[in-house]
């Protein structure tokens, strides 16, 4: 079922689905516009889809804030066996303040292809690297606790496709003993969203946003 206007207020899907449903109202309206590079660094896109997200009618409907590059402060910060500058950064944090008790959401953006590529500068650069990095620093930091739970895996495609990309990603968390990512509900009709199980109760959740135009 797409969780569609006449479901995203009910309450059983939560404060994370109106975000990802915000996250993708400003995507469509940031590649409407063509606003982007797809040469660009992760942080880059962000910065400018964060701007559309900010103009999107239901994040000021729901009374969303959202914040760039937050660090997380753990427990271990908190209590000072670790110094703040080791605190990860944490690309959007998304939140909502009801009846005193403040909802949060986080996303984490990691930037994808399905094939090498030669950069601007001539050099060869390979895909491969960007699937471990999605793993490594995103999941992975899920399930370390360097990033908290309520957090999401976004990736932007800038090349190749959807099929192909979650088949190398599979393979790799295959590998590393850890669940594959599966198919979600769609989101405002979006369809490219996952979920990678932890537990028989803990979900990690995926979307990708394919700048490309395949």
């Amino acid at each position: 079922m797409d969780f569609n206007r006449k479901n995203i207020n009910a309450i059983k899907y939560g404060f994370h689905f109106k975000c990802l449903y915000i996250l993708i109202d400003g995507f469509r309206l940031m590649k409407a516009d063509g606003k982007y590079e797809l040469n660009w660094e992760e942080e880059q896109l962000t910065a400018t889809l964060i701007h559309y997200i900010k103009g999107c009618p239901n994040r000021n409907k729901w009374k969303i804030h959202i914040e760039p590059e937050i660090r997380n402060y753990t427990h271990q910060i908190i209590d000072g066996s670790k110094t703040p500058k080791t605190a990860s950064r944490i690309d959007m944090k998304l939140f909502t303040w009801q009846n005193d008790n403040e909802d949060i959401f986080m996303i984490e953006a990691k930037n994808i292809r399905e094939n090498n590529w030669i950069n601007k500068n001539g050099k060869l650069n390979y895909a491969r690297r960007l699937h471990i990095r999605f793993i490594e620093t995103g999941i992975e930091h899920i399930i370390s606790g360097h990033y908290p739970l309520n957090s999401c895996i976004c990736g932007y495609i800038l090349e190749g496709k959807e099929k192909n990309i979650l088949e190398k990603l599979n393979k790799i968390l295959k590998e590393k003993r850890i669940n594959n990512l599966y198919k979600s509900d769609p989101i405002n009709n979006h369809l490219m969203i996952y979920n990678t199980n932890l537990d028989s109760e803990t979900k990690i959740k995926h979307i990708f946003l394919s700048f490309n135009m395949n």
